[in-house]
Parts: C-alpha cells; sequence; structure tokens
C-alpha cells in the first residue's frame, strides 16, 4: 500500500488537538472490538503478505499490512474507536488484484458500518480517513502536500484559480503566513464534512488549510500594510478552528476571480419579452458568478390569456420558468 507519512502528514502529536466530541477525552473506549487475539491478528498479516496490490502507478506490490496499521493507528488515535476492530474488518476484504484506492475506501466503509449512535467516534475515523486519501492524491497530483503554500499560490493565479488580488502580499509575507498552517486541523472534520468540504469548496489540487488561509489573506488585504498579516493571522485561526463559520458564496467563491460574494439575488419579470429575456440575462450574469436568484414570475399573463388580440395564446409562467432554470444551470460555475 503506498502510504507515506512525511512532515505534513504526520499523525497529531497530542489527541486533545483533535477534539469532535465534548467526551472524547482521556475516556475509555466504549466500541466492541471482535474477538480477534494478537495470534490472530498476525496471522491474518502472515495470510495478507500473499496478496498483490496494484499500486496507483500500475505495478505489483506484496502487501504490507504494517503499513494499513499505521494509518489505522493514526485515524483512531485519541478516538473512542478501536484500531483492531477496524483492521479486523478490513481483513476480510482484502484480495489479490486490491488497489491502493480500494483499501483506503474500504477502510472508510469500514468504518462507517462500525458507527452507530452508542458509537459516534467512527464518523471521525471516517473523515479522517477521507481526508488522507485527498492528501494523497494531492500528494501524487503536484508532488507536494502541505509546506509551500507560496508555490500553491502562484500556480494557482497562473491558472486563474485564484484571483490575483493575493499577489498584494510580498512572497515573505505568503511564506511567513505559510507557518501559520496546522494540518492536525484538517482532522476535526467528520465524513460527511470531510466530503462536503471536498467536493464543494476545495479547488483541484488545493488542501483544506491552504483554501481558509487564502480566504484569510483576501478577507485582510485591504487592512494597513503593516497590520495586514495580523489580521489575516486572526482570520485563519478563527476559520480554521472553526470559531467563524463563513458562508457559502464566501468560503467557496472569494478566492476565484470574479466570484460573487452575496448569497442571494432578487430579480423581477415583467409581462413583455424585452423584459423578460433581460431578467434572464440577468439570471445568467449572476449564477455564472456563484449567485442564487429569485425571480418574480407573478407579473407574467396566465395560460390561455389574449396576446396580441388572439385569444387562448398565453403559455402561462412555466415555459418561462423552464427556461430561467436551464439558463441558470447552463451557465452555474459551481460544483
Amino acid at each position: 500500500m503506498e502510504i507515506s507519512l512525511g512532515s505534513d502528514a504526520s499523525p497529531p502529536r497530542s489527541p486533545e488537538t483533535i477534539q469532535p466530541t465534548a467526551s472524547r477525552a482521556n475516556t475509555a473506549l466504549m466500541t466492541t472490538v471482535p474477538m480477534h487475539s494478537t495470534l490472530e491478528l498476525n496471522a491474518m498479516a502472515t495470510q495478507a503478505a500473499k496478496i498483490s496490490v496494484i499500486r496507483r502507478d500500475g505495478s505489483s506490490t506484496p502487501l504490507d499490512v504494517t503499513k494499513i496499521r499505521r494509518v489505522v493507528n493514526w485515524a483512531c488515535e485519541g478516538l473512542e474507536a478501536s484500531p483492531i476492530a477496524l483492521e479486523a474488518g478490513l481483513t476480510a476484504r482484502l484480495r489479490t488484484g486490491v488497489t491502493t484506492r480500494d483499501i483506503q475506501n474500504n477502510l472508510i466503509g469500514c468504518a462507517l458500518e462500525m458507527c452507530s449512535p452508542g458509537e459516534p467516534d467512527w464518523r471521525y475515523v471516517a473523515g479522517r480517513l477521507h481526508i488522507w486519501s485527498l492528501w494523497k492524491d494531492t500528494l501524487v497530483s503536484r508532488g507536494y502536500q502541505y509546506g509551500d503554500y507560496a508555490r500553491t499560490v502562484f500556480a494557482k493565479v497562473q491558472s486563474q484559480s485564484y484571483d490575483s488580488r493575493i499577489l498584494t502580499y510580498t512572497l515573505d509575507e505568503l511564506q511567513a503566513a505559510s507557518e501559520w498552517i496546522n494540518p492536525d486541523w484538517d482532522m476535526d472534520y467528520d465524513y460527511a464534512g470531510a466530503v462536503l468540504l471536498t467536493k464543494r469548496y476545495l479547488l483541484p489540487d488545493e488542501l483544506p488549510q491552504e483554501a481558509l488561509l487564502t480566504c484569510a489573506l483576501l478577507l485582510a488585504h485591504r487592512e494597513a500594510p503593516d497590520e495586514r498579516l495580523k489580521w489575516a493571522k486572526r482570520f485563519y485561526e478563527a476559520i480554521a478552528t472553526r470559531k467563524v463559520s463563513l458562508a457559502t458564496p464566501i468560503l467557496a467563491n472569494l478566492r476565484v476571480p470574479g466570484g460573487s460574494l452575496s448569497s442571494c439575488f432578487i430579480a423581477a419579470m415583467d409581462d413583455n419579452l424585452e423584459s423578460i429575456f433581460e431578467t434572464i440575462t440577468d439570471t445568467a450574469r449572476i449564477s455564472k458568478n456563484g449567485g442564487g436568484v429569485g425571480v418574480n414570475v407573478s407579473r407574467i399573463r396566465a395560460t390561455g390569456s389574449w396576446v396580441m388580440g388572439k385569444p387562448n395564446a398565453s403559455g402561462g409562467v412555466i415555459p418561462w420558468i423552464k427556461l430561467l432554470n436551464d439558463t441558470a444551470i447552463a451557465v452555474n460555475q459551481g460544483k
């Protein structure tokens, strides 16, 4: 299994830094652990050594259970969740030809299956494993994880993924801001939160703390030059530790060029073609920039009404509502 624990992806050193539930710290494990002795698990490891795993580059290698065990222990650290139970649940699913991604997905599946009202911490185990997969994918895609924020900024601006206003900060300032990043804060999400964050808000080849730090820097970039880093750090720490929750348009659009920071817009459509198509054009422009639109169509004449002296000629509001909806979908820039 391809797992590399570099300095950026090392397990949290102190479990108290990761406390998604109030009862987590210094409590006994409540998870029901399957009746697997150490000897039985070692026997499983011996059997697993006969299994071939397909790496991301397509090459084949014998399965190394110790690498899986290291990730499992890391994912369960500080939580009311037994790594033995998770490892035992995975071992039954291993087979020759399994890919490293399949192993990661199976670990997540095992954790979710063991989640219950009495054992809620498994959803945080699954969330950590999902974030781990994101870290791994990012490492493979761009060659590094955390540790080179300035490089990420310049690459994103060049590809027009980041708003160029971020370059009002100097290289030294970006490198100083990079020191604020705490990868452990990625581990505070349960599975649903981790999936929502990665699928809806993160850009390709972007990690959670990079996105939050960029938002903080852009929020502070209009402050006085000698004060803006101080404010950016306060913003970042408040956002990253979830003391402040950003509205969806800010989190999704602040760092992208031309993104709208407003959630909702209201428009009114009058009962004539000029107003109808002007409203549709406005809706397209707003939707293109990530805004939500509410349109008042109550002024459109009813179905069967007279049009230009002809009876029963109006199609009513439904055709225009369909056109509005199709327009918004066609130009939507969201994920």
